[in-house]
């Protein structure tokens, strides 16, 4: 057999591999179920929910975004912010909006524990300024419909969920950050198995920054932020910590009922993710080198390849080219989104490639990651790892 061959062969199995793989997105896309398509009996009594969100300098976006959240509509609702060391006017606004409506508690930290990321010390602290039945964690810029925590309640209830985590909607400005949200829910729900996270059987576990809902008697029980007080993909890892302790989990798309703005543009999204690429790695190097061969192979290699080699291998490398293409445009009209963006997943795959590689070379530069200005070293991070 010469080399032509091998690559045929190796071809051949890549496209199976691709074809499994994107079965395998758009089988998730169809098994997580919708959050206004999962009706629940109304509970007799509505438990207390309290949001939980943490602020730092955030002074320009704060009070806009605060008085959109009070507006949500249900009968037992609390709020709890946290200034976290902020140096603008953030603290000042929140009291000011916890005057105006009693609802908002806010809670102020001067200080940053040593063997705590500033967010896990932030959410900890708040969620132990209240004794709610249910602590929802959320992000300052999500916004909400009004009756959203009624229907995830309801919902909670209905099926004794312990932890509910809900995608949202992501807007975003272009094309190409558009194929960066097909792209990146793809890999995350493939990756992530989050089809099997309801059942108490499989290990897949998930966890969703703009929505992740938990009982406060499980997140007690499990000493709250403790466990994973240096966790920078913090929302994963509860979602890990309450699954593997044996407690229900659910997903649900809420795309109708939560939004959230990721990034205005590429550069901003390269440099957004520096924090969370290497961490979702274990920082580990040969993990990062392994999975930037596997993505490379995989989803950029045949864009090119198709330019290089005639006959058979040509036809194979534009049929998984086309696949990719194909694929992602109905999964854009699927998530309402342009189906144009599909053009541009090769050029989004090569931006995505690059972040990962910058995002361990900084980690190394720096000494760690920085976040919100404050730099947390390697040996930090993982000394603070249980």
């Amino acid at each position: 057999m010469d080399w032509q061959d091998l690559l045929l062969w190796i071809t051949i199995f890549q496209l199976s591999a691709i074809v499994v793989w994107e079965l395998l997105g758009h089988y998730a896309f169809f098994k997580i179920p919708m959050l206004r398509r999962c009706p629940a009996n109304e509970p007799d009594v509505w438990p207390d929910v309290a949001i939980i969100f943490a602020a730092k300098d955030e002074e320009r976006e704060i009070e806009a975004a605060v008085r959109s959240m009070l507006q949500i509509e249900y009968p037992n609702l609390k709020y709890t912010a946290v200034n976290d060391r902020s140096t603008d006017r953030t603290g000042e606004i929140l009291e000011q909006l916890a005057f105006e409506d009693p609802r908002l508690q806010v809670v102020h930290i001067d200080e940053l524990p040593e063997g705590w990321l500033g967010k896990n010390h932030a959410l900890h602290q708040a969620a132990q300024a209240t004794n709610s039945d249910y602590l929802l964690f959320t992000d300052a810029d999500v916004s909400f419909d009004s009756e959203c925590v009624k229907r995830a309640v309801a919902y909670s209830e209905h099926h004794h969920v312990d932890h509910l985590a809900m995608f949202p909607k992501v807007p975003m400005p272009s094309l190409i950050l558009n194929a960066f949200v097909i792209f990146f829910f793809k890999t995350f729900v493939v990756y992530y198995r989050a089809w099997r996270v309801a059942n108490s059987r499989s290990k897949a576990f998930l966890g969703i920054g703009a929505f992740n809902m938990v009982r406060n008697s499980v997140f007690r029980e499990l000493n709250g932020m403790e466990r994973i007080r240096m966790e920078v993909v913090d929302d994963l890892m509860l979602g890990k910590l309450i699954k593997h302790s044996g407690f229900n989990q659910h997903v649900l798309v809420a795309r109708e009922d939560i939004s959230v703005p990721w990034y205005a543009s590429i550069r901003e999204m390269v440099v957004g993710l520096d924090k969370n690429t290497y961490a979702g790695v274990n920082y580990n190097p040969i993990i990062l080198l392994t999975m930037l061969t596997a993505m490379t192979a995989a989803f950029l290699w045949p864009f090119v390849a198709v330019f290089l080699f005639p006959g058979t291998l040509r036809l194979l490398f534009l049929a998984i080219c086309m696949l990719l293409i194909l694929s992602s445009a109905w999964m854009a009209l699927r998530m309402r989104l342009n189906p144009a963006a599909a053009l541009l997943i090769p050029v989004i795959i090569g931006v995505f490639n690059f972040t990962i590689a910058r995002a361990g070379i900084i980690f190394y530069v720096r000494g760690g990651i920085k976040w919100r200005d404050t730099l947390y070293t390697k040996d930090q991070l993982k000394r603070g790892r249980q």
